[in-house]
């Protein structure tokens, strides 16, 4: 079997450049997911940030000489042909002069071509080793410099040349967004996510994921959009599996993290006095199939009406109202006094959302299994791809007796009519490719498959 072997790259304290928050976290929490969850060998990995440890008495200190050396010193001792690389980047990129380029620590933009990572350069040495590399880019903090724009264009079309299915953060004229309550970058997030939910991954599930939950991020931390660029080459299955058989073992046995992803709650509004954040309409798509053949899935961002609302400042005086008169409501209630002990509350199913959203039962006529109330526990309000983990989830129950398989067959049905009914909402909007991506996790043997399928065809003709 093929050696599999992961180089994790994250930088936060630039030499030369404004600070990043959590670039270091992103790298490390990838190196532990494929020690501690994918059962992988430490060795087998390669961290480089900031602060991590010295590994065979060198340094990991991510300098662009560094980088360099143990990328050089891994294709001599560790990586041979049809080995998986696995490459990750968490940091800044840059573009310039038609190429693009990762910043190491001691890069300067005075000095792209001397000082940085050309991945043209970067996607040619894993040509000359001859191993399968899989690129994940969390790098368009373009913000954070002085010349050059957002890497993208050059990376798509040099990934279909040497045949690297790539995955960026976002498109070139986006930022990529970390968040503190996340302690990651969004990208890194959902990408972590993908990892520890899907033991048999393969490239059209990572691209589905991360660019669906992507947009859920992005709305529910208040963050412009982020549109991923997902390149599969051509002549590259998209169902691939990435995963070895005994890391798929590894994976589905280790225990999932308890919160991968907790979005903070969300006030609801009148949509008279509060407009969520539009991001700008790009004039161009950002990377065309014609820019780099035909093997690019790209992802589109569609035009916004912009909404006519009341300033800025009494948007935030009415969510402070809001908020006050809540808390002052709930002081009143716990202070009434009440001689009747007999608990009358009543459980209602909390709505979705997006307009539309079927609400989820929160009982059923049979007492559900263990494993069928965990699947249950991925559900949140309004969210598709919570509903796809719980689908996910709930195919993998052993089967015990017709009654737990007709509610679980029940169940995936109704959380796969929720997913096409987030997707309709969302077209409803005229957010036409958020539409289709949410679409696409409808299962193909669920009843609302084929309607899923035909709503998505038209959409398509809408873009």
């Amino acid at each position: 079997m093929a050696n599999q072997a992961c180089i994790s790259i994250g930088i936060n304290q630039y030499q030369f450049l404004p600070p990043l928050s959590y670039g270091t976290a992103d790298a490390t929490a990838i190196e532990e997911f494929f020690v501690d969850a994918a059962g992988w060998n430490p060795q087998q990995c390669l961290l480089l940030t900031d602060t991590s440890a010295e590994t065979g008495n060198k340094s990991t200190y991510p300098t662009r000489e560094n980088i360099n050396r143990w990328l050089k010193q891994l294709s001599w001792e560790t990586l041979h042909h049809g080995d998986l690389l696995w490459f990750f980047f968490s940091g800044c990129g840059v573009s310039f002069g038609n190429e693009d380029y990762l910043v190491p620590i001691d890069g300067k933009v005075e000095d792209i071509a001397n000082t940085c990572i050309s991945i043209r350069q970067l996607y040619q040495q894993f040509n000359d080793i001859g191993v399968n590399a899989l690129v994940f880019l969390d790098a368009n903090r373009s913000q954070h410099l002085s010349v050059g724009g957002g890497i993208g264009k050059a990376t798509a079309k040099f990934a279909q040349d040497y045949q690297v299915p790539t995955f960026l953060s976002c498109q070139s004229h986006e930022f990529s967004h970390e968040d503190a309550g996340l302690g990651h970058g969004l990208f890194t997030t959902a990408l972590l996510e993908t990892l520890n939910y899907h033991p048999d991954l393969n490239l059209e599930t990572i691209d589905t994921y991360l660019t669906t939950r992507l947009a859920e991020l992005s709305e529910h931390h208040w963050k412009p959009l982020q549109t991923p660029i997902s390149v599969i080459p051509t002549g590259v299955s998209e169902y691939r599996p990435v995963f070895s058989t005994t890391t798929q073992s590894s994976i589905s046995s280790a225990a999932v993290p308890e919160v991968v992803y907790s979005p903070p709650p969300k006030p609801q509004f009148n949509q008279d006095t509060y407009a969520p954040y539009q991001p700008p309409t790009p004039s161009i798509l950002a990377v065309t199939p014609e820019q780099i053949g035909t093997g690019a899935i790209i992802r589109k961002l569609q035009p916004q009406p912009r909404r006519k609302g009341t300033p800025n400042w009494m948007k935030v005086s009415t969510l402070m109202v809001t908020i006050l008169a809540a808390g002052l409501g709930i002081y009143m209630f716990n202070r009434q006094p009440s001689a009747d002990t007999t608990d009358r509350s009543i459980v209602k199913p909390v709505p979705g959302e997006v307009s539309g959203t079927v609400p989820t039962p929160i009982a059923s006529s049979i007492e559900s299994s263990p494993s069928l109330q965990q699947a249950r526990l991925f559900v949140k309000p309004g969210d598709a791809t919570s509903r796809y983990q719980a689908i996910l989830a709930a195919r993998k129950i052993p089967i015990t007796t017709p009654e737990a398989t007709k509610e679980i067959q029940q169940s995936i049905e109704l959380w796969s009519e929720e997913i096409y009914q987030i997707s309709q909402g969302y077209a409803d909007k005229q957010h036409w490719q958020l539409a289709i991506d949410t679409a696409r996790m409808v299962p193909k043997d669920a009843p609302n498959y084929s309607t899923a399928q035909g709503s998505m065809v038209e959409w398509k003709n809408k873009l």
